[in-house]
């Protein structure tokens, strides 16, 4: 099962795990990392991205490289602005600005994040590096 990280418009975050998560459905199940038995319906028109993460905790302490140099060799290296103002440097296989959203990669090779599927009415803009 996938360890995601949900960021909802409205600012709320939510963990836990999910089988069922798929760009091309409106919902998805969010399995609680405190409770196995909860549920929760996540719609993905609330929601800002869903982080997949190597671990709930992650590093405080670890500060994101912005250096493209290091980023992964395949897909178009890009910046992306959310609305509440967060910078995610990635790189991403193909950006689908008439889908719902598109899977994107961090640039840093110790980062938390494996992959982020970001939503497309959460951005403000989309920059490509290079």
């Amino acid at each position: 099962m996938d360890r995601i990280v949900a960021h909802l418009k409205n600012g709320e975050i939510a963990k836990g795990h999910s089988t069922d998560f798929s760009p091309e459905k409106t919902i998805f199940h969010l399995i609680s990392m405190i409770d196995p038995l909860c549920t929760e319906e996540i719609r993905l028109d609330n929601l800002k991205a869903i982080f997949f993460v190597k671990d709930f905790r992650g590093d405080f302490l670890h500060v994101d490289s912005h250096d493209f140099s290091e980023a992964p060799t395949s897909g178009r290296h890009i910046i992306i602005t959310f609305y509440d103002g967060e910078i995610f440097f990635g790189a991403s296989e193909t950006i689908h600005r008439e889908k719902t959203g598109f899977f994107i990669r961090p640039i840093d090779p110790e980062a938390n994040t494996i992959r982020a599927f970001v939503i497309n009415s959460f951005i403000e803009s989309v920059d490509i590096v290079g």
